[in-house]
């Protein structure tokens, strides 16, 4: 089977974070044996317009980017968006003409999504697209809603990260594929945690890491040798850094910036609970490879993590954008008030779920049902 995936965002290099999870996503799929072609957008000038990135073929069609992705520095300039979506559209059609794949698989329903749709309606191509969590909210925005509607009426099928996010109009009838957690999560049990806290998330606003900074002092003046690993980075690195400086947490924070997926799971292996305080989701990687890591696991109460976590049996949800709320779920986790045996049950029940091979293989029957269907 010959597939095309178009993304919104896709490792410009092997030691890249963007997309890395549609980039396991192809290398698993080639690595079962099927041809994987991506298309994603070109963001940066160094960056080739084709390369093979682990067997797989990589095009990258050209936008006015600014050398920043799409959207990153705030309000999407309307030339860019319509450039991108003409040249995105174009590219697309091309290799369909040239390659000749069975299936276009399109991820974020705008704008990506919408490029997958429009070429798939064109060239008579079967389309699945996902939605994923930023898709939400910008769904509810006037003219991006409209673009939204019509990328999912033109696909042929649709998947969602979070059960949730089937709450969406037009989504209803979505089937829930999360992404896959790598193998090495699950074989961690953490024997010498200390009080570490970790967080994973990227340094951008949406993330909301200021929050965890606030909570630090409430935290620090309960659990006195609590320490934390802030993980990732953004836009918001050097504001977070002279925070944690004028709040006086500095000497107990360690900023990483961004490392590669094993070394997360090996700075896991060192914490007993992992934060989250993103302000919106759809189902979070990261909090997946925590729990799979066997971390207590203190997180926003929002939609999108409510499925996965029940308070103060495996886990705890504060009120976002609440520091004293956060610090206080922190310092219980640190006490050691979550019974293990229902972390390690939690951990059971993911790895049935969440694994890479588990996942992949439900988007190969997806594939292949609708595939069917064209045929028959």
């Amino acid at each position: 089977m010959k597939i095309l995936m178009i993304s919104n965002s896709f490792p410009d290099s092997l030691g890249s974070y963007r997309g890395i999870f549609i980039h396991r996503l192809s290398s698993e799929l080639h690595r079962l044996g099927h041809s994987v072609i991506v298309l994603a957008p070109k963001i940066f000038r160094d960056v080739p317009s084709k390369e093979v990135l682990d067997g797989i073929m990589v095009n990258r069609f050209w936008y006015p980017s600014g050398n920043r992705p799409l959207g990153q520095s705030g309000k999407v300039p309307n030339l860019a968006m319509v450039v991108y979506m003409i040249s995105g559209t174009i590219n697309a059609i091309k290799i369909i003409l040239k390659q000749r794949p069975n299936i276009i698989h399109g991820h974020w329903i705008v704008p990506t999504g919408l490029i997958a749709s429009v070429a798939g309606f064109i060239t008579g191509l079967p389309v699945v697209n996902t939605a994923h969590g930023m898709d939400i909210r910008i769904a509810k925005k006037p003219f991006i809603g409209l673009l939204f509607n019509l990328a999912v009426r033109l696909s042929t099928r649709t998947t969602v990260v979070s059960e949730i996010m089937r709450s969406t109009t037009g989504l209803e009838n979505s089937e829930t594929i999360p992404f896959g957690v790598d193998n090495a999560f699950f074989a961690l049990r953490g024997e010498k945690r200390g009080n570490i806290v970790i967080s994973t998330r990227n340094l951008e606003p949406i993330y909301n890491i200021d929050t965890l900074i606030k909570a630090i002092p409430y935290v620090t003046a309960s659990v006195t040798d609590a320490r934390f690993i802030i993980v990732g980075q953004g836009s918001m690195d050097t504001y977070l850094k002279k925070l944690a400086y004028e709040m006086g947490v500095s000497d107990r924070i360690e900023f990483k910036g961004r490392v590669q997926n094993r070394e997360i799971a090996f700075l896991m292996n060192l914490a007993r609970v992992y934060v989250s305080t993103s302000l919106m989701d759809g189902t979070s990687i990261s909090l997946l490879e925590a729990m799979a890591a066997g971390l207590i696991p203190v997180v926003t109460d929002i939609d999108a993590n409510r499925p996965w976590i029940t308070h103060e049996v495996d886990g705890y949800l504060f009120r976002p954008d609440k520091p004293e709320d956060l610090a206080a779920s922190i310092v219980k986790a640190l006490r050691g008030n979550i019974n293990p045996s229902n972390l390690e049950e939690k951990r059971y029940r993911l790895e049935n779920m969440v694994t890479w091979d588990s996942v992949v293989k439900q988007f190969v029957r997806v594939y292949q049902n609708i595939i069917h269907q064209k045929r028959g």
